[in-house]
């Protein structure tokens, strides 16, 4: 897979299912890699700094 979002290619190869578009679709070592960095790096997620709501608004 090139970096390419799976519903994309679903649609632009005329597969009814997600699952066939999957079943063509690998991803290279690389991508694998950078995958693992990108969900080993610590810190908040989304955006979230982890406070709880109340706590943000007193902030």
């Amino acid at each position: 897979m090139r970096g390419a979002p799976a519903k994309a290619t679903q649609e632009l190869a005329g597969h009814a299912d997600l699952s066939t578009t999957m079943r063509y679709m690998h991803l290279s070592p690389a991508s694998l890699n950078q995958a693992i960095r990108l969900l080993e790096q610590r810190g908040p997620i989304g955006g979230n700094s982890g406070a709880t709501k109340a706590e943000e608004k007193q902030n």
